[in-house]
């Protein structure tokens, strides 16, 4: 999804992303969820590299806000939600809590899916889906036409060469991410265990949010910010653990929080 315009304080927001990265709507998320109007440029993975030169590295997302010497570059996600939180104007929608004891709580939440939960669920999906028919949508999905037209001649690289940097060729790779994401979705649904609607407790918070973008590629919710593929394109070992994954209380937390707290223009993306 594109949209184009100014945040509320006139200055030039620009998300700089790969269309399939769930990072990437992690980071979509909270600046739609804090009203802020931005600009955003979807590109092929490592396509994306020639937009990232010069912004402090490489990686996707960036937000670009202004220009010259005023410009400022912000260079993960997390970073993003924070200057997100800075800007919702209503309490009851803020992603992180006021109280000390609770924050740490969150935050501990959020770095966990960060580190663990978002490098697992893009190394599974890649796994079973960077050598199938899908992975050209997949992997292009958003990007404007030049990059989709060269990206069509270069799959072969881009497969090979992608697979290689996130070690999916590495033995067992596959089944040991399944594992990883299977224990923390326990941990989550030990969390949710007593009833709470929420990870910490009774309000929606940056752990949520993290926890259900980073899920996206694995559960395919409804409002999803990018492509996914129908359970139908999947491969049915893939289709097997993801509807294990979807069914389990955890799964149903993703997708609950997409249906109550993401709203997305489907329409508007493109893929």
């Amino acid at each position: 999804m594109t949209k184009s315009g100014y945040s509320s304080s006139g200055t030039i927001v620009h998300l700089i992303s790969i269309g399939a990265s769930h990072y990437c709507e992690k980071a979509r998320w909270a600046l739609e969820r804090a009203s802020l109007i931005y600009r955003e440029s979807k590109h092929v993975v490592l396509l994306h590299m020639f937009f990232t030169r010069g912004l402090g590295g490489t990686s996707c997302p960036k937000l670009v806000m202004g220009s010259g010497s005023d410009r400022v570059v912000l260079q993960e996600s997390s970073d993003i939600l924070r200057f997100a939180e800075k800007n919702i104007k209503r309490e009851e929608d803020r992603l992180y809590p006021a109280d000390p004891e609770m924050l740490k709580v969150v935050e501990a939440w959020e770095t966990k899916f960060g580190k663990k939960l978002g490098p697992h669920v893009r190394r599974w999906v890649y796994c079973h889906l960077m050598f199938d028919k899908c992975s050209y949508r997949m992997l292009t999905g958003g990007a404007p036409l030049w990059e989709r037209t060269l990206a069509w001649f270069l799959m072969p690289i881009l497969r090979r060469v992608v697979y290689a940097a996130l070690y999916c060729n590495k033995p067992d790779a596959k089944e040991n991410s399944l594992k990883i994401i299977q224990e923390l979705y326990q941990e989550v649904e030990e969390a949710l265990s007593d009833g709470r609607p929420y990870i910490c407790g009774d309000r929606f918070t940056a752990a949520d949010l993290t926890f259900a973008a980073l899920s996206g590629p694995v559960i395919f919710p409804p409002n999803y910010g990018a492509w996914t593929p129908s359970v139908e394109e999947i491969p049915s070992e893939m289709a097997r653990a993801q509807a294990a994954l979807r069914k389990s209380p955890a799964g149903q937390h993703v997708i609950s929080m997409y249906e109550k707290q993401r709203t997305v223009v489907v329409s508007d993306i493109v893929g």
